[in-house]
């Protein structure tokens, strides 16, 4: 090959790298962040449970025609099953925060001192970007 040839494919595998690297740090970067936000949603607040039963009682009152009073009780339903999701969503994600202390403080129990140290170092690092509170070394049994 003569040199202009290989420099174009130099460069057009360089431009390839960085365009996997960009995007696969863009897909991390989302993602952390709807992890985050899915976490850190509270009960009271507008969740994905109730934006699915709002476009699930818009689908439901177009394609079906339904009436005002209708529309009135499907809506009622939709909201009190989008409640219940968020109720279980919570419940779940409680005894899920849980049982990852257990296992972390199962995990540091079976390390020595000086590894415990370092163990809770990097879990505090993965809580924080995540938002949440790491957990405590003195928390380990």
């Amino acid at each position: 090959m003569n040199g202009s040839r290989w420099r174009g494919w130099v460069a057009g595998g360089v431009i390839f790298v960085f365009g996997v690297a960009i995007g696969a740090g863009m897909v991390a970067w989302t993602g952390q962040r709807v992890i985050r936000q899915a976490l850190q949603n509270s009960p009271g607040e507008i969740a994905l449970a109730d934006r699915a039963a709002t476009r699930i009682g818009t689908e439901l009152q177009g394609s079906l025609r339904l009436s005002a009073e209708e529309a009135a009780r499907v809506r009622a339903i939709l909201d009190q099953s989008a409640r219940n999701l968020k109720a279980l969503r919570v419940s779940v994600g409680g005894q899920a925060a849980a049982e990852l202390r257990g296992a972390v403080g199962r995990i540091a129990a079976e390390l020595p001192p000086g590894k415990r140290v370092e163990l809770y170092r990097l879990l505090g690092r993965r809580y924080e970007r995540l938002g949440l509170t790491p957990p405590r070394a003195n928390a380990a049994p």
